[in-house]
């Protein structure tokens, strides 16, 4: 991540950990437009999932049809096979869109676990896209494990997507007058002035004992930038007054500081579930 004089933050390399779900779809498209808006690498990850892996090795494997539940063999070298066939057509789909954006692009296929895989390219990534719910073999909550994972422990901005969800219309960004939430309302203002969209503001720092402070830095954070802009102040904030009032801007993307109030696994979910749009957790 870098910045110029006007402390403008921006991104060189943005990876996208795809599979076959349509929430990957999803997060590679809206990451295509920001690398674009941002003059940005797009990264694409594939990993070979180490319990299909295991799968493909076990002497006789079956699959089950969902409508008649009807139960057969699969041969191990069908497994790999179409394994080689998903990689295609994701690697193509991923090929196709960074051609439609021209964008500079990379591709990685790595084998193992999905989690340590992710972790391991997001070392050389600025931001990480994931789609909110993945191919797991295990979906007993409204975030998909590696998305979860990524989320909480890795010290990076995320942007989380989910199918039929895209950037479109106004940015709403989060201010709290922590410093994740300064390098968020900087980002949403490159991509609010870059693709013309209008800018909200919801201020949370009123009644705070550095409300003050916290003012005139956010307005120096905006001095600089030209902007269809709007300041909303909420007042003795509670998640369901949060809630209300993101639900009623209906923005085209969400700017949130990456800390514990915002990723505590309900309260995000719940996030997720109100805004109806991509979220970006800015570190």
């Amino acid at each position: 991540m870098m910045s110029d004089k006007k402390e403008t933050v921006t991104f060189s390399d943005i990876l996208v950990a795809l599979d076959s779900s349509r929430h990957s779809r999803a997060a590679l498209e809206s990451a295509a437009l920001i690398a674009k808006l941002l003059e940005a690498n797009l990264c694409g990850l594939f990993v070979h999932d180490a319990q299909w892996l295991r799968i493909s090795r076990l002497p006789t494997a079956f699959e089950i049809n969902e409508v008649t539940g009807e139960i057969t063999p699969i041969a191990q070298d069908s497994i790999k096979e179409q394994i080689q066939k998903l990689e295609k057509q994701i690697k193509d789909h991923f090929e196709q869109i960074s051609e439609e954006f021209q964008l500079p692009h990379s591709w990685k296929s790595v084998q193992g676990g999905v989690k340590e895989k992710v972790f391991e390219a997001a070392k050389e990534a600025d931001l990480i896209t994931i789609g909110r719910i993945g191919r797991s073999f295990y979906k007993t909550g409204k975030l998909g494990s590696t998305a979860r994972a990524v989320i909480q422990e890795l010290d990076k901005p995320v942007l989380i997507l989910q199918e039929g969800i895209e950037l479109k219309d106004k940015i709403v960004a989060v201010y709290d007058g922590t410093s994740q939430s300064k390098t968020g309302v900087n980002l949403a203002a490159v991509l609010a002035k870059k693709n013309q969209n209008k800018l909200v503001i919801i201020d949370l720092t009123y009644g705070t004992p550095n409300e003050a402070d916290a003012e005139k830095e956010l307005d120096q954070l905006l001095s600089y930038a030209t902007l269809d802009l709007e300041i909303l102040t909420l007042k003795e904030p509670n998640i369901g007054k949060f809630l209300f009032l993101l639900n009623r801007l209906k923005g085209g993307l969400l700017v949130l500081p990456k800390t514990v109030r915002y990723t505590k696994n309900t309260n995000l979910e719940r996030i997720l579930e109100a805004v109806h749009s991509p979220v970006l957790l800015m570190t």
